[in-house]
């Protein structure tokens, strides 16, 4: 089967190993200073997916890029990570670019098509095992208790890029408890393969969306008590 890469100019993404790996240092040493504990539900549900990932989060703070590192460190260590982000924060720090950071700029045709044609192009070149993509469909901050998350229907587009591929919807949501610092508590949901069909930006962002109630239904009943599986990073 022959396939038709995209011929508009992509991003050359500066992914450097040796920067990850001392990011990776680096994070997990901010991690414990910046918060009380991090707690994960659902990563072993995703030790048996093969062929790429795209994490679909929404979008509570500065850090949520970050921990989506940390859940593709934990679960995929050897694959390549990019994270779809501002282009004004892209164009900030270059250290960023050698994370594997892609910039999207809103509004701008010429953008949006260039960040799709990259996407595309890292699917047919990379090994599947090897690619891990974040993006967050909400486009800006927004508190998880919102009744509705506004997803964006851009990521419709970011499927298509890149199907067939497994997504994997992320809740999480951060709260004050007992400490001085706050306490992150992601959760993740059931892998969905997308191939011939993709599943709905609705959809997603149910899926999302029931993660985030669960949370706040156990913090509601449990207080700072979160019951097992969650796993606390530190």
């Amino acid at each position: 089967m022959s396939i038709k890469l995209p011929s508009q100019t992509i991003v050359v993404p500066q992914y450097s190993v040796w920067t990850r790996k001392w990011f990776d240092r680096y994070l997990g040493w901010n991690f414990k200073r910046h918060f009380q504990h991090i707690y994960c539900r659902g990563l072993s549900a995703l030790h048996p997916v093969n062929g790429p990932l795209l994490l679909v989060a929404n979008h509570v703070s500065w850090w949520d890029g970050f921990f989506l590192f940390e859940i593709q460190r934990r679960v995929r260590p050897q694959a390549k990570l990019f994270t779809v982000a501002l282009e004004e924060t892209y164009r900030k720090n270059s250290v960023l670019r050698k994370l594997g950071v892609l910039p999207l700029q809103p509004g701008s045709a010429a953008s949006v098509k260039t960040l799709l044609a990259t996407l595309q192009r890292l699917r047919f070149e990379l090994p599947p095992q090897n690619l891990v993509v974040n993006f967050f469909p909400q486009g800006k901050i927004t508190p998880s208790f919102r009744s509705e998350l506004n997803f964006q229907r851009g990521l419709e587009a970011v499927l298509a890029s890149l199907a067939p591929i497994t997504v994997v919807p992320v809740g999480i949501h951060i709260e004050p408890m007992t400490g001085k610092l706050p306490t992150a508590i992601l959760t993740l949901g059931a892998p969905l393969l997308c191939q011939d069909e993709t599943p709905s930006v609705s959809k997603l962002e149910s899926e999302v969306k029931n993660l985030l109630q669960e949370v706040h239904g156990l913090l509601e009943q449990n207080g700072e008590g979160l019951p097992a599986p969650f796993e606390s990073w530190h």
